[in-house]
């Protein structure tokens, strides 16, 4: 009884790689977030903590102050 080995060779194109190192990025940077928001943050006090500005990314109201002038 012989043996039979064989090796499928197939090529990706250069987009499926592009794709997967961006996909690969985006996971790993979603998983080093939520590390880091599990973490208790112990060098922040709280006076420092309730000054902190909440973010706004509506292009709306990021022109609102534009538009007021």
């Amino acid at each position: 009884m012989a043996l039979r080995s064989s090796a499928v060779s197939t090529e990706r194109s250069p987009i499926t790689v592009a794709a997967a190192f961006v996909g690969a990025f985006v996971v790993a940077s979603l998983a080093v977030q939520l590390v880091r928001s599990m973490q208790t943050p112990q060098t922040v006090a709280p006076a420092q903590a309730s000054a902190v500005q909440p973010v706004v990314a509506h292009q709306a109201t990021l022109w609102q102050d534009l538009g007021s002038r």
